[in-house]
């Protein structure tokens, strides 16, 4: 075998290597984009990456002063786990139409009820609150996430994401604010459950990553191809 297929060979074992790769999933905000001062469900996806072990607690820390509050929160419940509510007393009362607010969510902790009610492997576990009064005055909501692992490894999402910045390792759950009159993005494709707030984790760029997954193979392979050719007439014409 030339040189030339042996180089070729081992650019399309590469290439193939790391679309096979899977990409790292993160906890998300689910509709990811809301209008302004929306009153809405809001779901927390929260994927578990480990093979081996089941996630049994979820921590979302809300923003508070000097961000801008959620006005009020609720949450659903979830079968098979319980959830603890931390208030923040605020300095400064938010004022509405329905009256005063003077606490808001500061943190609230989703927990298993057993070891066995924890998130699986290849599964993620969606928790819902539901939002009332986002800000008015913001681009954006910035959340911060703690996963726990049944045995007690924790994943921290709580890194800034910086525009047009290298990437975050792991980035906070961001839901980003439109204009008043926008809608909201619809849910996330492909993201399913069971009734039970648990799901297979399907990525909603799946298929589109797929198909071009697929193209760039061919076209290797056909790189492949053109140089195992052109190898070969070489070796013809020599022959003569």
């Amino acid at each position: 075998m030339s040189r030339r297929i042996v180089l070729a060979t081992a650019l399309a074992g590469a290439i193939l290597f790391a679309l096979a790769a899977p990409a790292a999933a993160h906890v998300t905000v689910d509709p990811p984009s809301v209008p302004k001062g929306s009153t809405l469900k809001l779901s927390f996806l929260a994927p578990n990456e480990e093979p081996n072990l089941k996630m049994t607690k979820l921590q979302i820390v809300f923003p508070t002063p000097p961000q801008t509050p959620i006005a009020t929160v609720n949450v659903e419940p979830l079968p098979g786990w319980t959830a603890r509510v931390t208030l923040l007393t605020l300095t400064k009362p938010i004022v509405t139409d329905d009256g005063t607010i003077k606490k808001v969510v500061q943190e609230i902790d989703w927990t298993a009820k057993t070891p066995a009610d924890g998130i699986g492997a290849n599964q993620f576990g969606e928790f819902i609150i539901d939002a009332d009064g986002l800000p008015t005055n913001e681009d954006q909501v910035v959340f911060k996430a703690i996963q726990t692992y049944s045995n007690g490894v924790q994943v921290k999402w709580i890194d800034p994401v910086t525009p047009n910045g290298p990437a975050a390792d792991h980035p906070t759950p961001i839901l980003e604010l439109t204009s008043p009159n926008g809608a909201a993005t619809p849910t996330t494709a492909g993201s399913t459950t069971n009734g039970t707030g648990i799901g297979a984790v399907v990525s909603p760029s799946t298929s589109d990553n797929s198909a071009r997954a697929l193209g760039t193979v061919g076209i290797v392979l056909g790189a492949i191809a053109l140089v195992a050719a052109t190898g070969a007439l070489m070796r013809k014409r020599r022959a003569g």
